[in-house]
């Protein structure tokens, strides 16, 4: 992979160890990176399902308060038109 330069003595014994040392980093980092995207390709998963749960979820809150709310405003409407119709 590294394309090495022509060298003498020591120096080439030196540039063909760094040589080995940076193709085994790229290799630990190749091998990390791919955990990392496959970790969050696991992640958006997740998350997508929680997120549909979620839409599930506030659907039934709405229908509750919308439910609520109707029956108060009938019950006080039927209070206020007991009271009206008192006098």
């Amino acid at each position: 992979m590294w394309k090495l330069p022509q060298a003498k003595g020591d120096n080439m014994q030196e540039i063909e160890q760094v040589a080995a040392a940076l193709e085994k980093h790229e290799a630990i980092c190749a091998e990390r990176w791919k955990t990392v995207f496959n970790n969050l390709q696991t992640m958006e998963k997740g998350a997508e399902k929680r997120f549909n749960g979620i839409d599930e979820q506030t659907s039934k809150i709405e229908t509750i308060i919308l439910s609520s709310a109707g029956f108060l405003i009938v019950t006080l409407a039927g209070i206020v038109g007991t009271m009206l119709s008192m006098h």
